[in-house]
């Protein structure tokens, strides 16, 4: 792999997940570099779902459904240091504690977690676990491999052509800013070649769900907040992944 494709997977690796590869620390973290690395925010998502599978095939045979799949959430929680699940809960708060952009914005920015942020995080783990519980006993572990890809593939479809909400800046801006075409068409390759590698055209109900959850955060930030963060991005990750899970349990 070229340097600069290693230094890019490098800090997508390093920031979604606690993995880190040799000489991860010499990384030069500027902005162009942060934005290429969008280009595999999806195949962490593959890195993710493998180790899920894994989990679930090596697991099945001393565990029931429910303990397993609590067992994987638990598992995912810990290996993204619950980076998404923060950015839902601030989410939460945020648009759920005021009705002006500035006054959800700072919300949000605060590290205190209330009510809103609470319920959204209990409804997340609650319905990621039952959901996983159910593909389990269904015996589809395909489901688990497929949604870490989707959902990372979406945090960069969100992210394509947004306004950064904040004035004053934040984590999300340098993403945002130079994100380019080819990088979220590099996302897309890595993100969808796996999934129907995986599926087949099964995997299309979900992708179409993947587009929505996509268009729905993106409008409803727009019009809460005047554009996106990266608590956003996070947050669109756990709806996404949930939205996922629910279609191929429908789906079955």
């Amino acid at each position: 792999m070229p340097a600069k494709l290693y230094l890019q997977f490098n800090l997508a690796l390093s920031f979604l997940t606690v993995f880190k590869l040799p000489e991860w620390r010499s990384a030069p973290f500027d902005p162009r570099n942060l934005a290429a690395s969008f280009v595999f925010f999806p195949l962490v998502g593959v890195l993710l779902g493998s180790i899920a599978v894994a989990l679930v095939v090596f697991g099945s045979a001393h565990l029931g459904p429910l303990p397993l799949a609590a067992w994987l959430v638990a598992c995912w929680s810990a290996l993204t240091r619950g980076l998404h699940l923060d950015g839902l809960a601030d989410c939460a708060d945020g648009f759920g504690g005021a009705y002006e952009p500035v006054k959800r914005l700072l919300i949000m920015k605060d590290s205190r977690v209330g009510a809103f942020g609470v319920i959204a995080l209990g409804l997340d783990l609650l319905l990621k676990t039952s959901l996983i519980a159910a593909l389990i006993e269904q015996h589809q572990p395909g489901a688990m491999f497929i949604a870490p890809c989707l959902s990372r593939l979406a945090m960069v479809l969100c992210a394509v052509n947004s306004h950064y909400a904040r004035a004053e800046g934040g984590l999300g801006q340098p993403f945002l800013d130079h994100l380019s075409r080819r990088d979220w068409l590099g996302a897309s390759v890595l993100g969808l070649v796996p999934v129907i590698l995986a599926s087949g055209l099964q995997a299309i109900p979900q992708i179409l769900v993947l587009v929505l959850v996509v268009v729905l955060v993106r409008w409803l930030s727009l019009r809460a907040l005047g554009g996106i963060t990266g608590d956003v991005l996070g947050a669109t990750n756990e709806l996404a992944e949930i939205a996922s899970l629910t279609c191929a349990l429908w789906l079955n």
